[in-house]
């Protein structure tokens, strides 16, 4: 029998002013909304700190996961999502991955790259801190990537120029000459076979319904459909097609989250 101010009763009341402050924070109420944020400050930081020396500074993660934070109180529905941590740690993580793809460098990194400098900073950290050198080997080791892989990740991007830089008398620009439009789109090369097949044993997991509207969405197995297509195709409203489509990123968030 749980006694009186247990930690199990103090976690249920701590539980419970959470889904109130929630739902008040859907009302408008903008003191629930300050109070969800300064509470959760600390999860945002935690996640910011994985991201340290892959090319922003710790300050600007902090405010852009802050922004992810900001998005996940605006977008948790506490009547259906069960979860609140768990999709607010995959909002924050997105909001970083996407700052430092978009802001960190002139030359765009594709989120693989960006995600594999950051765990190979971390990996040499440790390795200093316990006297040994950050060698591709060493690294390789440590992380459980190729030395190939390591050797990719860690390699400059160079200096950028510009596609109207002009190379030829006549005035051809280099777009003009290395353009190909039959080539394949490059951010679907860089996606990872092994991070793919995660995502999709995952989404094999959800509801019929979930995994239609994911894979509709989001171009699994298929070109990428609207919400309103998808909703009009399933009998369903907009509405709640997206309310779908969130439950089950929130589920993909946690399900990712353990395997990882």
């Amino acid at each position: 029998m749980t006694r009186k101010g247990s930690p199990s009763d103090r976690g249920s009341r701590e539980a419970e002013r959470e889904r109130r402050l929630l739902r008040a924070a859907r009302r408008g109420d903008s003191g629930a909304r300050e109070r969800l944020v300064t509470g959760h400050l600390g999860l945002v930081r935690q996640v910011a700190s994985r991201y340290r020396g892959v090319g922003l500074p710790f300050d600007d993660l902090v405010q852009e996961g802050s922004i992810g934070l900001l998005e996940a109180i605006d977008r948790f529905d506490p009547r259906r999502q069960p979860c609140f941590e768990a999709f607010a740690r995959f909002r924050i993580r997105r909001a970083i991955r996407n700052a430092l793809t978009e802001q960190a460098r002139v030359v765009r990194l594709p989120k693989q790259v960006v995600e594999r400098r950051r765990l190979l900073a971390s990996a040499e950290a440790q390795l200093t801190a316990r006297g040994r050198r950050a060698t591709p080997q060493a690294l390789a080791s440590a992380t459980g990537l190729s030395e190939h892989a390591v050797r990719a990740a860690r390699a400059p991007t160079g200096t950028p120029i510009s596609l109207d830089q002009a190379v030829m008398d006549g005035g051809s620009t280099l777009a003009q000459q290395i353009a190909d439009e039959a080539a394949a789109d490059p951010e679907l090369e860089t996606l990872s076979g092994e991070e793919a097949t995660l995502v999709r044993d995952a989404v094999q997991r959800l509801t019929p319904r979930q995994r239609e509207i994911v894979r509709g969405h989001f171009g699994l197995d298929q070109e990428e459909t609207p919400i309103a297509a998808l909703a009009d195709g399933m009998h369903l409203s907009e509405r709640r097609t997206r309310t779908l489509e969130q439950d089950a990123l929130c589920h993909l968030a946690c399900d990712l989250q353990s395997q990882r």
